[in-house]
């Protein structure tokens, strides 16, 4: 670009058309500065996310299950979520989960390890995975047990375990979403925590599963679509010193177990219950289902007067 110099004369023409020009063109430039020197780049909508590990077998929502994600939020990544759950004592666990690399495409090969009773949850439950070790109680930031395993070629993994507790069960829940603060006597859990090798708490998005230990019969998990199986109505008040036959199955003919969660006030033998006292009587009936039906779990009021 040619520079032109002036010492006190005014312009020709030609000479003045080129001093604009220049001008306008250093304008140019220096805006063009400012405007590059404010744009801030915008991550592209279709980046990849974290990797993920999620539960897809057993299946769990709002219906079976209560969200506790509120409790570990800081700890672990935006996308991770907790929950926990009711199983009878003695329960087998076939826990299925898919991993990707990116939230959507299966990380086939990859290395995933199961913590049972995650570090810091405070799990006392015991369990015994499917070659036999045997697992306790977790301590601070040890888990109890960690089992390893890698994915498939779908990026799909299943971990088995099976709860050992005998003592110290919670009783049967009155709902499958029975918040966890109605929990009597005491509380009894594991929690399971899923890791995929290399990634920390706030690397991948993944799901922890609390599995609370109650006095039901062992938990059977079916597949989407099983019958729900129905009990006959019983009454709903009977006298001081009343005895009442409880239904021996369900309308699906499976026989179930009944159990009163208020022996000061009902009691059970052989099928049958009496009405000791004045007051709230509550009784459950389990049965673990089969093939075609699933497990029940039903819980009965009845006032005695």
């Amino acid at each position: 670009m040619k520079i032109l110099h002036f010492h006190g004369k005014r312009p020709v023409k030609g000479e003045e058309m080129n001093i604009r020009t220049l001008k306008t063109g250093r304008a140019l430039v220096s805006l063009a500065l400012v405007i590059a020197a404010s744009i801030t780049a915008i991550p592209s909508s279709s980046a990849a996310g974290l990797p993920s590990a999620r539960l897809i077998t057993p299946s769990y929502n709002a219906t079976n299950s209560v969200d506790a994600t509120g409790d570990i939020a800081q700890y672990y990544s935006a996308g991770t979520k907790a929950f926990y759950t009711y199983i009878g004592h003695g329960t087998k666990l076939s826990l299925t989960y898919m991993v990707t690399t990116d939230g959507m495409m299966a990380a086939a090969n990859q290395e995933v390890r199961l913590q049972i009773n995650a570090p810091y949850s405070g799990s006392k439950a015991n369990w015994v995975t499917a070659d036999g070790k045997k697992v306790t109680a977790q301590d601070g930031g040890n888990f109890g047990l960690e089992l390893v395993g890698k994915t498939d070629s779908m990026g799909k993994i299943t971990f088995e375990v099976t709860n050992t507790d005998t003592t110290g069960l919670e009783d049967a829940p009155t709902s499958a979403i029975q918040d966890r603060g109605a929990i009597k006597p005491a509380r009894l859990y594991g929690t399971m925590k899923v890791v995929i090798t290399g990634k920390g708490d706030k690397d991948a998005d993944t799901d922890l599963v609390t599995f609370d230990i109650t006095s039901a019969a062992p938990t059977v998990f079916v597949t989407p679509g099983s019958a729900v199986q129905k009990v006959l109505t019983i009454t709903s008040s009977l006298k001081v010193g009343a005895s009442l036959t409880l239904p021996a199955t369900s309308l699906s003919k499976i026989a179930i177990k009944w159990v009163s969660t208020t022996e000061t006030v009902c009691t059970i033998s052989a099928g049958k219950l009496t009405a000791k006292k004045k007051g709230d009587c509550s009784v459950t009936g389990t049965n673990a289902g089969n093939a075609k039906n699933a497990a029940l779990s039903v819980t009965k009021k009845i006032t005695v007067k």
